[in-house]
Order: structure tokens, then sequence, then C-alpha cells
């Protein structure tokens, strides 16, 4: 029996067509590995799998954003760095304040501050 590509499954698990982020997830997986990608992306390989089986129940719209910031370019506009990863706006609102860093600092309160791009409840719009 031949072991199915990532593709392959993300093929036969989305029945409504694979989304566009799926299809980059599967692709990264099948070439560097479920716990490179997961590494890459801060989720776990099962969460990776999962996802690419649409079998994960959770929220897929962090995930999605990941992927499409890490894999497919997407930026937004920081108030605090200028032009960034979609990724990276999501790494900077899961750290914690840090008063020894002034970057640190201004990025915690512009993420808490009305952000358009900040997924932190009651800290923007973004969604």
């Amino acid at each position: 029996m031949n072991k199915l590509s990532m593709q392959q499954k993300a093929a036969n698990a989305w029945a409504d067509g694979v989304p566009d982020w799926v299809a980059e997830l599967a692709i990264m997986a099948e070439c560097e590995g479920l716990n490179a990608c997961a590494s890459r992306l801060g989720y776990s390989p099962a969460v990776i799998s999962q996802t690419i089986s649409n079998k994960y129940r959770g929220d897929l719209s962090k995930l999605e954003d990941k992927v499409r910031g890490a894999l497919m370019g997407v930026t937004v506009d920081c108030p605090v760095l200028g032009k960034i990863g979609r990724h990276i706006c999501l790494d900077w609102q899961a750290k914690p304040r840090a008063v020894t860093n002034s970057t640190r600092s201004k990025l915690y309160r512009a993420c808490r501050n009305r952000c358009p791009h900040s997924r932190l409840k009651g800290g923007g719009h973004a969604q």
C-alpha cells in the first residue's frame, strides 16, 4: 500500500476544495516534514497533521494567519516596526511585557491599544 502524500491527504479530506493556505501547509509538511513545519509555525506536529486532514477542531484562523505570513508572504503595517510578516506580528502579540526593552514595551502597548492587527481580546479589531 502506497503512503499518501500530504497534498493527497489534503485533497481527500477537504471535499469542497483545499483552501490555498492548507495547500501551502501540505507542501511545506511534505518538503520539510511535519516536525520542521510545526516548529516553524509554533504548533505541534499533531495540529499540522490534523489541519491537513481536516480533522482539527480548534480555531483555525490563527494558524491560517501564521501560514499566510510565514509561507505566503502576507504582511501587516505594524505601528511600531513598520511592514512585517503576519506571523511575526502574531509572535510579538504573544510576548509578555518587558520594561527593560523599549521596543518590546512599545509593541506590548500597541498590540493592546486598538491595533487593527491585534488578535488579543479587547486589543484590536482583527478577526
